[in-house]
């Protein structure tokens, strides 16, 4: 037996499905039917007949009546070929040779010897401070150590990220360096080493 629920359910779904199919047409409402224009394109073009041309037989003084001219074929303008060009390639005279200056005496470059490079003033000793991977962190300390005036150097000169960057202050006296170390120490937070440059 079923319950008043089921009743009620498949009611629902009868109304549904009802409105559904009804309820579009309903509010559409009637349009009128608009005619659909066909244009039929032919599959090949009809052309006029050919029409024979009678010739007829000649006499000693041709007389054409209008509607036999306008039945003529218009004869074809007749095609005179002008007459062949001929042209005399002659060769070229030989060119004289040109005439080419003296060469220039070179310039005589006295070399004078480089001058020698002037010895850092302070040493051959820096202060290496580290070795890192992280090409940010490389260009934050170097800016970082020359804001407080120490000359600082990486290899290679610009930091690229994944590789080995090595970071050093110097070169100076080797004293002077160990004496830098604890203000080195407390403005990076890394304890460097003085080696040999």
């Amino acid at each position: 037996m079923a319950t008043q629920f089921q009743h009620r359910l498949v009611g629902t779904i009868i109304l549904v499905a009802l409105g559904v199919i009804f309820l579009p047409d309903l509010l559409d409402g009637k349009q009128p039917d608009m005619p659909e224009e066909v244009v039929s394109i032919p599959l090949r073009p009809e052309l006029e007949p050919a029409q024979a041309v009678v010739a007829k037989p000649a006499a000693s003084a041709e007389t054409w009546t209008l509607e036999e001219v306008k039945e003529a074929p218009p004869e074809p303008p007749a095609v005179v070929e002008p007459p062949p060009r001929v042209v005399q390639v002659t060769p070229p005279a030989p060119a004289a040779e040109p005439v080419r200056p003296a060469p220039a005496p070179k310039p005589v470059i006295e070399k004078t010897p480089a001058p020698a490079k002037p010895a850092p003033a302070g040493g051959d000793f820096i202060v290496q401070l580290g070795a890192f991977r992280n090409a940010d962190n490389v260009n934050a300390l170097v800016r970082k150590l020359k804001a407080a005036g120490y000359r600082v150097q990486t290899a290679p000169a610009v930091p690229r990220q994944g590789e080995l960057n090595r970071v050093w202050v110097g070169p100076d006296a080797k004293a002077r360096l160990e004496q830098q170390l604890p203000a080195l120490e407390r403005l990076t937070g890394l304890k460097g080493r003085v080696m040999a440059k």
